[in-house]
């Protein structure tokens, strides 16, 4: 009896499958000869649904129950999605791949398919949505806005569904979390406490992507970044975590061949900016020693703190960095300041996330932990001034 009954569900779901595909290959070349009602559409999927198939039937009333599936007459269209439908999984990762790269051929090369694939998987996502997902260009191709949004959603969407599937089917496999990190943060203030982060967390690992905000490809995704700004992104949200304290640093054995006891003695030293916004010399001196010319226009610059500092713990200038980035090498005499001052700026390490925040409890673990970091070290901060 129930091997029968297997039979018929076996039987009721190719039936099923026929009538979904008779109505969606007629239903739109009549809704284009201008035929407003689908009976006689419905009617052969009907037919079809009713069609034996060996010794099974599917009796009126599951007749009746696909039809209603189908839709009313006059509907836009079903109201099921089937497994290997135009949304399902299998073409969101596809649609992920091409967004990514920008190209059908090594989008299909990448999945091991053919190009024809993907460009159907990617034309009926359209076709569902209603809207272009990518512009197809002379040049190439290019997300639409639409697809952009799409790109950004189902990222986040289909990362959950990676985790889940690895928590559940693999319960010992570490979930990764893709972050972007400043440089200099993680080379200062991230890496020296991560190892805290894995005893508390074993399941998750952690990805540390160097990057900085801006000029990076647009594909990438993070599921948190750590950026210093000056806290204002559009699309993602930004919490305070350290930084703006930022004073002067030079070598000992620098200050030693040129003392430094005022603002003007500077100028005889070689004065190192950072490339970037943020912790300038105008927004120091501006507190310091407003009338003291600065720097000059020559001053050699240098890309990041991640370059900066060691410039300066070498010993080739001086220069305005953040506070907590230099604890250590101030209490082992390796760097010093000779002035004393503290310049409260409006730049610091601040911790971000896209909008909407669909992290997943990995995420907020690894964000909890990074601000509680942040408060030890603004602490340590506050204690080395004696605040």
């Amino acid at each position: 009896m129930q091997a029968a009954r297997r039979l018929g569900q076996r039987a009721a779901f190719h039936h099923f499958r026929e009538a979904f595909e008779i109505f969606r290959v007629h239903a739109p070349a009549g809704r284009r000869a201008g035929i407003d009602d689908d009976s006689i559409v419905k009617e052969k999927a009907g037919r079809a649904a009713r069609r034996p198939i060996g010794m099974c039937r599917i009796a009126p009333r599951g007749a009746r129950r696909i039809m209603s599936c189908l839709g009313a007459p006059g509907a836009p269209g079903p109201r099921f999605i089937m497994k290997g439908s135009r949304n399902s999984v299998t073409s969101l990762r596809i649609f992920l791949a091409a967004a990514r790269s920008l190209n059908f051929s090594r989008s299909a090369e990448e999945l091991s398919l053919t190009q024809s694939a993907v460009s159907k998987h990617i034309s009926a996502l359209e076709a569902r949505l209603g809207v272009a997902l990518f512009q197809r260009l002379p040049t190439g191709l290019r997300l639409t806005y639409a697809g952009a949004l799409y790109f950004e959603r189902i990222g986040a969407a289909l990362r959950l569904i990676d985790e889940a599937d690895a928590l559940v089917a693999q319960p010992g496999s570490r979930v990764a979390l893709n972050v972007a990190v400043s440089p200099s943060f993680a080379q200062f203030c991230l890496l020296p406490g991560l190892a805290e982060f894995f005893e508390r967390h074993p399941g998750i690992r952690v990805n540390v992507r160097p990057r900085l905000l801006y000029g990076r490809g647009e594909a990438e995704r993070f599921d948190a970044e750590i950026q210093l700004h000056a806290g204002y992104v559009s699309g993602m949200s930004a919490r305070y975590l350290c930084g703006r304290e930022m004073t002067l640093v030079m070598a000992p054995a620098l200050l030693r061949r040129h003392p430094v006891r005022r603002v003007e003695d500077l100028d005889g030293l070689p004065l190192l900016k950072r490339a970037q916004r943020g912790y300038g010399w105008d927004e120091w001196r501006a507190e310091v020693a407003p009338l003291w010319p600065g720097p000059s226009a020559t001053a050699p610059e240098y890309e990041g703190f991640s370059v900066l500092l060691p410039a300066v713990l070498h010993g080739l200038g001086a220069a305005i960095v953040p506070l907590c980035t230099v604890l250590q090498p101030l209490r082992e005499g390796a760097l010093c300041r000779p002035l004393g001052e503290v310049v409260e700026g409006r730049f610091g390490y601040h911790l971000m996330q896209p909008r909407p925040d669909v992290g997943g409890p990995y995420t907020e673990a690894f964000c909890a932990w990074v601000q509680e970091r942040a408060g030890a070290l603004n602490q340590q901060v506050r204690d080395y001034l004696g605040r």
